[in-house]
């Protein structure tokens, strides 16, 4: 009773609030789980499910049984384990050279942010990329996106919160940049590592519009790419198929599986890195 006594009006009104957003939100997630699983005759009559009247698998199969997505997957781990490497490698290195006292760094710094406001275009970035010659290679989804600016910044806050002391202790045992920065700085940020790398492999999990514009071989096409081109032809492809398949299959319930199908590994992956992503964005929003 002294529980109940101690909340307010606004608490209760403020958290009914919240519970209304949060199935607001969550709601478009859960139909599209309901879409996927039921067959067409039961989304026809009703749209908008809060519970699967019956089960039907058809959309899944009718996915995984689309011969790209399988090397969709092994192109879109490639760029991702490559890509997030890469990625981190950039910015932690630049990162660390930034929170140095280095002559220059206020305009180098200048140069980084302007890059944020200011690119080169679509045209100068395709002839870049083909006259490196990476036209149709898993190098052109992630070599031209070295480094997010923000997390640049946020990375060398960071490393600039770092004791002086520590730096200076290591130089007078004769340890290197290399040293202290792989020995020291490294392991004081796994936070904003982790952080970071998450951010880094959500974009390069996502990564589409690259391999539109510069891949041509369909077994490299990443794994958003071959669901857009799947999404797309569904129509076309089930007018195709014989008439018993007909009524499970249907459009909207691909392309609510191809849906679930590409956002279920990254969020499996999520919850292992929960601890670290929140506390990282605490360490980064602090001393930034």
């Amino acid at each position: 009773m002294k529980l109940f006594n101690k909340i307010s009006s606004f608490q209760v009104i403020a958290a009914i609030c919240m519970l209304f957003w949060g199935v607001v939100i969550l709601y478009p997630f859960y139909n599209s789980v309901l879409t996927s699983i039921v067959p067409m005759s039961i989304y026809v009559r009703s749209p908008f499910l809060l519970y699967p009247p019956e089960l039907d698998f058809s959309s899944y199969k009718f996915i995984f049984q689309w011969g790209s997505l399988i090397t969709g997957f092994k192109s879109t781990l490639i760029i991702v384990v490559l890509g997030v490497a890469y990625n981190l490698f950039l910015t932690v290195s630049m990162s660390y050279v930034l929170s140095k006292p280095i002559p220059g760094r206020r305009i180098v710094n200048l140069f980084v942010v302007f890059t944020m406001f200011f690119q080169g275009g679509l045209i100068p970035g395709y002839l870049l990329i083909k006259n490196m010659h990476l036209i149709d290679s898993y190098g052109a989804m992630f070599l031209p996106m070295g480094i997010t600016v923000m997390n640049l910044m946020i990375m060398r806050s960071y490393f600039q919160t770092i004791p002086v002391e520590l730096d200076e202790a290591a130089r007078l045992d004769g340890a290197g940049e290399i040293n202290i920065l792989t020995k020291i700085y490294l392991p004081l940020s796994l936070p904003m590592l982790a952080t970071i790398g998450l951010f880094y492999g959500v974009d390069r999990w996502n990564e589409w519009y690259n391999g539109m514009l510069f891949i041509r071989t369909v077994d490299k096409l990443p794994l958003q790419l071959v669901v857009r081109n799947m999404m797309q032809s569904a129509s076309t492809v089930i007018n195709d198929m014989p008439e018993s398949l007909r009524p499970s299959v249907f459009p909207h319930g691909i392309q609510m599986a191809g849906i679930i199908v590409t956002i279920l590994p990254i969020s499996l992956v999520y919850p292992f890195l929960q601890k670290y992503f929140v506390k990282g964005l605490t360490l980064g929003g602090v001393k930034a």
